[in-house]
C-alpha cells in the first residue's frame, strides 16, 4: 500500500516538473509567433506604401542617413521633407530615390504638404479606389480639394506611376487650393524653348505655371520630358519648392 501511495507521488510530482519546464518555452513561442506576425504586418506596411501614417512615419520619419542618398542631387530637398513627416524612405537605409512614384503615393505626400485632413473627406468614387485600400483616405482629400482628378472612365488608377505633365498639374492644383496665384497668361511663351513642348498632351497651362513658378524645371536646357515617369527624388524636390512657398506665404 505504502509503496503505491509513494509510486503514486513520484510521478505526480516528475508530472509537475515537466509542466514547469515546458512553460517558458510555450510562453515564448506565442512571444515569438506575435512578434513575426507583427513584423510582417509593418513590413508589409511601410516598404513601399510610403503614405500609410500608421506604420510608416513611426518607424522612418527620423532617419536622415539613406546610404542611397549620400551624394544625390535630391539629399537636402529629401531630407528636409523628411524631417517633417511628408516622405519616408523605403527602408531603414534607403530612400530609393529613383524609383518611379504612383499616383497614389504622391497623392498622399500631397495631401500631407498641404495639411489636408484626411478624416473630412467625403468616401472616394473612383470605381479603383476600395474602401480599405492605404490610400483611400488620401486620394479622397486630394480629390475633394480638386487637387487630383480620375479618368473619363471613373477610375483612379492609384498604382499607375505618375508622369512629369501630371506631377506639375498637382502642384500647380495644390498652390491654387491655398489660393496662391499661379496663372500664366501665356503658356506657349513660357513654353517655347522645349523642343518637346508638343509632347505635352493636356497641361499645357499647368506646365508652363509650373515652369514660371520655379516648381518645375526642365530635364536639359530645351525639353522637358513630359510623358517621362517621375522619380520619388523629383516629386521630394518639387514638394519641397512647394512647401517653400506655402511657408513664406504663412509667415
Amino acid at each position: 500500500m505504502k509503496s503505491s501511495f509513494f509510486k503514486k507521488t513520484a510521478q505526480l510530482v516528475v508530472t509537475m516538473m515537466l509542466v514547469t519546464a515546458l512553460v517558458p518555452v510555450l510562453a515564448f513561442a506565442d512571444t515569438a509567433s506575435t512578434d513575426a506576425e507583427t513584423t510582417a504586418a509593418t513590413t508589409t506596411d511601410s516598404v513601399y506604401t510610403d503614405v500609410d501614417t500608421t506604420t510608416t512615419d513611426s518607424v522612418y520619419s527620423n532617419v536622415y542617413s539613406f546610404e542611397d542618398l549620400s551624394d544625390h542631387w535630391a539629399k537636402s530637398d529629401v531630407e528636409y521633407l523628411v524631417s517633417k513627416n511628408i516622405i519616408n524612405g523605403v527602408s531603414e537605409t534607403s530612400f530609393a530615390p529613383e524609383r518611379d512614384i504612383t499616383r497614389a503615393e504622391f497623392a498622399a505626400l500631397v495631401v500631407r504638404a498641404l495639411g489636408l485632413t484626411n478624416a473630412e473627406a467625403p468616401a472616394s468614387t473612383f470605381t479603383d479606389v476600395p474602401s480599405d485600400a492605404w490610400y483611400a483616405s488620401t486620394v479622397a482629400a486630394a480629390s475633394n480639394a480638386g487637387i487630383i482628378n480620375g479618368y473619363d472612365d471613373e477610375t483612379f488608377r492609384p498604382d499607375a506611376k505618375i508622369t512629369r505633365e501630371e506631377l506639375a498639374a498637382i502642384v500647380i492644383r495644390a498652390l491654387d487650393h491655398s489660393d496662391i496665384a499661379t496663372n500664366v497668361s501665356d503658356p506657349e511663351e513660357a513654353l517655347k524653348n522645349y523642343t518637346d513642348a508638343d509632347q505635352i498632351i493636356w497641361a499645357q497651362k499647368e506646365l508652363a505655371a509650373a515652369i514660371n513658378t520655379g516648381l518645375i524645371s526642365g530635364m536639359t536646357e530645351d525639353t522637358l520630358a513630359p510623358e517621362a515617369q517621375a522619380t520619388r527624388a523629383q516629386a521630394a524636390v518639387v514638394l519641397k519648392r512647394v512647401f517653400d512657398i506655402l511657408s513664406q506665404i504663412q509667415k
